[in-house]
């Protein structure tokens, strides 16, 4: 069994230019609030940002009060077990039960006994309860 839940995690759209995900992670932090996992990439000339944040509805209101382009995508966050062969176990359990996976993110600390995973597909609901069991 994994611990996970469904979550949300804010998707912001920003130019693609030098700085642009500095000057967002600081209207974050300067309020103390912590990111649980980030993932940041480049499309032509926009960035997108996904971020779960421990203060969701927070981050929100912040961004948006500083005119970002935010919006909030339903997401598992899931606690895997910082040993090989935890994501492959995971991702298994959802192929065989047939659900595509559109996104998967996490960083690995190797101190840590867990890692947040951020899952996303057609099918949360069938994904969580597949992990619960």
């Amino acid at each position: 069994m994994v611990r996970a839940v469904l979550q949300k995690q804010l998707v912001v759209t920003v130019d693609n230019r030098v700085g642009s995900l500095a000057e967002m992670c600081a209207v974050i932090s300067a309020s103390g609030i912590n990111l649980v996992a980030v993932c940041a990439h480049a499309v032509d000339n926009k960035g997108v940002i996904m971020m779960v944040a421990e203060d969701h509805a927070q981050a929100v209101k912040l961004l948006k009060e500083k005119k970002y382009d935010v919006r909030e995508e339903e997401i598992i966050l899931a606690g895997l077990a910082n040993k090989p062969g935890a994501l492959q176990a995971v991702t298994r359990k959802i192929a065989d039960a047939g659900i595509d996976l559109n996104l998967v993110y996490a960083s690995v600390d190797k101190s840590a006994k867990t890692t947040p995973v951020v899952l996303i597909s057609e099918d949360n609901a069938g994904v969580l309860q597949i992990l619960k069991v």
